[in-house]
């Protein structure tokens, strides 16, 4: 109620709900629209500062008024999904799944569903693909901004009005700053994190307190608009996911968010007309509504299909029930509750407390429901249950993942762990799947092994991967930790398919410049052996094994419930071609008599198939490609 309203930022809302809805359901081939939660919190930080600062400015501010207003705008919907969602996984999810769903229940009623996403990222975490309410942490940093945003603004009116421009100014650059410095350190927290995001809210706040001057030709606000509008286009295919985002990239559409909110508020322009139009503005209106339905939607239809990429035409079909289910909440959810009145106002927020707290509580201990008997196992055959217990097994071992091992200690040892190590295991989180097997195998024979294993990072000598930021480091380190003692043998295990390959799952670069596994890898690999070469006669090589179905204890334990066919193993000419770049460069080194390169995979598969499981029905894999406990024992049998 305290500003004028402008079509214009519910075209800008249009852009960015549509943006994260086509990113999800893979239509429009927009590589970056995922940016548009970034155009929604310089949009929230510009509306909800200038509200409370005006409503200040006026005297009129108060907190139970600020946050009525806030649990009418998200509370209803937000309430009606959470419910939906919660009946919908308990007769749909996997005990584990209905857990993680109970949990993220509880944490979304706190606000605080980020931290827990952040917590839950891990590498040897499951997938967020699984996670029905993952898209609530941005509301999240949201509600956590607001706590101390209006607290911050009192204070500054108070007792330092003359310092609520550079207050403001220094504490978005701090938190931008620390979002570039944290970035490659950790970047699923500066991703969740609300310190790391702040900075997005608190440049639309610099516009509503007029940090920025206002645009006052007609022509400089026009050509401000098209650029502004063109740099946000442009940064939904050029911007990628992955660890290098938000940093620096996000400032890209924040800037250009915030340059057409400024430049539409003294006057309209063919930008901000064509941001006006009434399809546009429609679906601004319902964006709260269209953000909270498209991705429980997305995640519940893939997880009854076993989580397999929609099927051509299946995203513009969801998008259209996502636009109707978002539009319904708007219409009977929505509006009904913010627009209320009541015939006592002075106890309308106390009331509306009341209520919100009571449904809070109904929803929480529901979650807590679910969460009984592990995710209501009862609903199962124990075949099920126990594929789905496989998805998240205990990994020994897993302490010692990114450590560098010490010969002083006893902690990353394998083996008989009271002898002195005579052999180095090194590897990524491959052969930290390998290790529990090969421990029984040192066992037995009086021996012992350092484990430097270290996920994501390849065994390589002068590489850098950018998912590991610390990896180069890494590898260095263990260098000068062991370069002073002689091993019989230094055994090296990896997920090679992803460093040698081309279309591997990490793309490799090395301190000359080069980018690109195809020029990086094998030179790497010559190096590393020279190096190798110098701390042991004996250096072994374990190929790339042949892994199995994505997912594989989720994908047979839905197959049985549904008794759908079980999923096809990998064919040998998959195995093969995924291959054939590490055995390419390996071939260079067959003539080398103290190097022994082993070939896995005829021990899994024929002259056709590769099998992921035993003849008992173990399985092999605990997920597309580490080895279980058993497919351990199995690889160390045939070692």
């Amino acid at each position: 109620q305290s500003l004028s309203y402008r079509p214009d930022i519910d075209g800008l809302r249009a852009i960015a709900v549509l943006a994260v809805v086509f990113y999800h359901y893979g239509v429009g081939g927009l590589s970056g629209g995922f940016i548009g939660v970034d155009v929604f919190f310089v949009i929230s930080g510009y509306l909800i500062t200038g509200i409370i600062q005006k409503e200040i400015g006026r005297g009129e501010f108060s907190f139970a008024g600020f946050y009525e207003r806030r649990v009418r705008r998200i509370f209803p919907a937000l309430f009606a999904v959470l419910l939906a969602t919660l009946i919908i996984g308990a007769w749909l999810l996997l005990p584990s799944d209905l857990v993680r769903l109970g949990n993220a229940t509880l944490a979304t009623l706190l606000f605080g569903s980020n931290v827990l996403f952040w917590r839950q990222s891990g590498y040897f975490d499951s997938s967020s693909e699984y996670n029905p309410l993952l898209h609530t942490w941005s509301l999240a940093v949201e509600e956590q901004f607001y706590i101390g945003l209006p607290i911050l603004l009192i204070l500054l009116h108070r007792y330092a009005r003359k310092w609520l421009k550079p207050a403001l100014v220094m504490c978005a650059i701090v938190s931008f700053a620390l979002c570039i410095w944290i970035q490659h350190l950790r970047p699923s927290a500066t991703f969740f994190l609300s310190p790391f995001r702040a900075w997005e809210l608190l440049l639309g706040g610099w516009l509503a307190i007029g940090v920025v001057p206002p645009i006052q030709r007609a022509r400089v606000r026009l050509i401000v608009s098209c650029a502004a509008l063109m740099l946000l286009l442009l940064s939904l295919w050029w911007v990628k996911a992955g660890p290098g985002f938000p940093g620096w990239q996000a400032a890209l559409p924040v800037t250009a968010t915030a340059a057409l909110l400024h430049a539409g508020a003294l006057g309209s322009s063919p930008v901000q007309r064509l941001l006006s139009l009434k399809p546009l503005v429609f679906v601004g209106l319902i964006s709260y509504s269209l953000y909270l339905w498209h991705w429980p939607l997305l995640v519940f239809v893939r997880y009854r299909n076993g989580m397999e990429p929609l099927a051509p035409g299946m995203g513009w079909l969801l998008l259209g029930m996502a636009i109707l289910l978002a539009a319904a909440s708007y219409r009977w959810v929505e509006t009904p509750f913010r627009h209320r009145k009541t015939s006592e106002p002075t106890k309308a927020p106390s009331q509306l407390f009341a209520v919100t707290l009571g449904v809070m509580l109904a929803l929480a201990a529901t979650s807590f429901a679910v969460t009984l008997d592990r995710g209501w196992q009862a609903r199962f055959s124990q075949e099920v249950v126990s594929l789905d217990q496989a998805r998240r097994p205990e990994i020994p071992f897993k302490e010692c993942d990114g450590k560098t091992p010490s010969f002083e200690s006893k902690t990353c040892r394998i083996g008989d762990v009271d002898a002195q190590p005579r052999i180095l295991l090194w590897g990524d989180s491959h052969a930290l799947a390998w290790a529990p097997g090969l421990d029984s195998l040192l066992k037995a024979q009086g021996t012992a092994a350092l484990l430097a294993v270290n996920s994501a990072c390849p065994p390589l000598l002068g590489v850098h991967n950018p998912i590991d930021s610390a990896c180069h480091a890494d590898n260095e380190r263990l260098m000068a930790t062991v370069g002073a003692h002689r091993f019989e043998m230094i055994m090296m295990v990896a997920f090679w398919k992803s460093y040698s390959s081309p279309y591997g799952q990490y793309t490799l670069s090395d301190d000359r410049g080069r980018t690109g596994n195809l020029h990086v890898f094998t030179p790497a690999l010559e190096r590393t052996l020279a190096k190798a070469r110098t701390l042991s006669d004996r250096l072994v090589m374990i190929g790339p094994i042949p892994g199995a179905p994505d997912d594989i204890p989720f994908a047979l334990a839905n197959a049985l419930r549904w008794r759908d066919t079980p999923p096809v193993s990998k064919s040998m000419n998959v195995v093969a071609t995924d291959s054939s770049w590490f055995w390419q460069a390996a071939k260079q080194h067959e003539s080398d008599p103290q190097l022994l390169f082993v070939d896995p995979v005829p021990w899994f598969c024929d002259k056709q198939n590769c099998r992921y499981a035993s003849e008992s029905g173990e399985l092999f894999y605990r997920d597309g490609g580490h080895l279980s406990l058993a497919g351990a024992r199995f690889v160390a049998g045939m070692l």
